[in-house]
């Protein structure tokens, strides 16, 4: 279907349902959702910008959950509370002339519609290289804060995200499976990781579902969705919340840091809120779940498989290995 949608038309049609004048588009990226920057003039000529989002994954995955209609409305309720019960600069959703925080449209000559959303734009830039420690730190008292929120906000009728447990884990790994038939990865590489999500999948339902340790994650708070203003972190893109451990949330972050980073994301952390005790064999778990997440992300991306190709040995052999050892990693180069 992709190819046959003329995105920047598609865009313009959505627009001209939000008061926004005349307006510029500039494409940003196609992820979880196509996304474009809308350059407009406020009422007093003011520059204004805010993010256009269509809700077509660059993957698409048999599981359309994420972009039906009120799993898209309990995320922009998440962004709305955050907006209005803490400080943080978050991208909070904008009606349309409907009064409705989602614009579905038809595709072209399909019977398809796909549904859109309209967001305020945040100031800030993404870092051209890694966090320095003070960053990194920055970065990780930002996730307590979201942790802090989502663990006292009580959840609006019918909210409704998808869960990061066991069952996802292991859909992760069956998106790997077609790329041992083209060698891509070894069936040893492949047994290898079946092993460790397996071992990963007993830690998750041994876990206890608490208040202070399950609620809505970011679950993609990466280099390109943290961004900085005048020394402030700030988070960006939460396409991909959902419920999940806060361990595990933090994994999907350190994954993305250099080793010695790691310690000091974890530090600003906790100068907000506590880890549990002996915290870093689970964590060094969902960080393992977390690796097999993302190379099921780029499985679906030809372009990526030489990179998995080469990094897939690398984890079974180096991460892996020592994880049914029992050895730590996480602090290692």
């Amino acid at each position: 279907m992709e190819g046959k949608i003329d995105w920047n038309r598609l865009a313009l049609t959505v627009l001209a349902q939000y008061n926004v004048g005349a307006a510029q588009l500039v494409f940003l990226g196609h992820s979880e959702n196509v996304t474009f920057r809308v350059d407009a003039r406020d009422g007093e000529n003011s520059a204004t910008f805010k993010v256009l989002r269509i809700h077509y994954p660059i993957a698409q995955l048999s599981d359309h959950i994420w972009q039906q209609q009120a799993v898209i409305e309990s995320e922009l309720m998440w962004l709305t509370a955050l907006h209005q019960d803490t400080d943080l600069v978050v991208p909070y959703p904008l009606q349309n002339l409907s009064g409705s925080f989602i614009t579905s449209v038809a595709i072209d000559n399909t019977s398809a519609t796909l549904n859109c959303t309209l967001l305020n734009w945040v100031n800030g830039s993404t870092l051209d290289s890694e966090p320095t420690p003070t960053q990194a730190g920055q970065v990780g008292e930002l996730m307590a804060q979201l942790h802090q929120h989502t663990s006292l906000w009580e959840l609006p009728s019918g909210f409704t995200r998808p869960k990061y447990d066991w069952e996802q884990l292991h859909t992760s790994l069956m998106g790997l499976r077609s790329l041992v038939d083209t060698g891509t990865i070894s069936v040893t590489d492949f047994a290898v990781l079946e092993n460790v999500v397996q071992q990963i999948s007993n830690v998750i339902t041994a876990l206890e579902k608490t208040l202070t340790n399950w609620g809505l994650i970011h679950a993609d708070l990466n280099e390109n969705n943290y961004i900085f203003y005048a020394g402030e972190a700030r988070p960006i893109d939460f396409s991909c919340c959902g419920f999940g451990y806060y361990l595990c949330d933090i994994a999907h972050t350190l994954l993305h840091l250099f080793p010695e980073n790691r310690r000091s994301f974890l530090s600003g952390y906790q100068s907000v809120r506590q880890l549990p005790d002996e915290y870093q064999r689970i964590l060094e778990a969902f960080f393992l779940g977390a690796t097999v997440n993302n190379f099921a992300f780029l499985a679906s991306q030809p372009n990526e498989h030489d990179y998995l190709l080469e990094t897939v040995p690398y984890i079974t052999e180096r991460l892996c290995s020592k994880y049914f050892q029992g050895e730590a990693f996480l602090f290692e180069s």
